[in-house]
């Protein structure tokens, strides 16, 4: 189906970015144990038992990834099965890019999901996220080390900037609407 948003590069990124960081089991469906997975990947249960902090955080994690899947699944579960297929996924981020592009914003349900990436990844409490945390972040989904650390080197010019809300949000809409092959905001995702 054609998505008027999504050109040949995005489609690529954006396949690419379904399978490594949404579809985890690789069964082709975005579901509710995909999102456990993640959370396991962010925040170890077996980390919570050593520290009540990230027992907490990885409370506030799970919430947040179930308040994004069911919105997720009201806005773009087409067939009303309870999961999102690619198709599906690629025509709600068909609508955000779109959305981007005229707006430079997200939608106010898809910004939750960006809010709990960043909170989850913000461990050290001082409301920004290091270039360890955000590589280990990426990391933990396959994206490679090395990309990882491009991405977070050009946002933050080679770390003069610290990377805090603001600008993890604007990494994530410029990852979404940057369409030129090979560049570093692209985390490796568009080959």
């Amino acid at each position: 189906m054609p998505r008027a948003n999504i050109s040949p590069i995005m489609l690529q990124k954006l396949k690419n970015w379904y399978g490594k960081t949404l579809d985890l089991n690789n069964d082709g469906l975005v579901t509710w144990p995909d999102f456990e997975a993640a959370v396991e990947n962010l925040v170890p249960k077996q980390e919570t038992e050593k520290n009540s902090r990230l027992l907490i955080l990885r409370k506030r994690v799970e919430q947040h990834f179930q308040k994004y899947f069911w919105d997720l699944c009201a806005v773009g579960d087409a067939n009303k099965d309870g999961n999102i297929d690619l198709d599906e996924w690629l025509d709600v981020m068909d609508d955000i890019v779109g959305q981007l592009k005229t707006s430079f914003t997200f939608p106010e349900w898809y910004e939750g999901l960006h809010k709990a990436l960043f909170r989850s990844n913000e461990f050290m409490d001082d409301r920004n996220i290091s270039k360890d945390e955000f590589c280990n972040m990426l990391t933990a989904w396959n994206i490679e080390d090395d990309k990882a650390e491009k991405a977070y080197d050009f946002m933050t010019n080679g770390g003069k900037v610290h990377m805090d809300y603001n600008l993890f949000s604007e990494m994530m809409k410029k990852f979404m609407t940057i369409d030129e092959k090979g560049h570093p905001i692209n985390m490796g995702l568009d080959g």
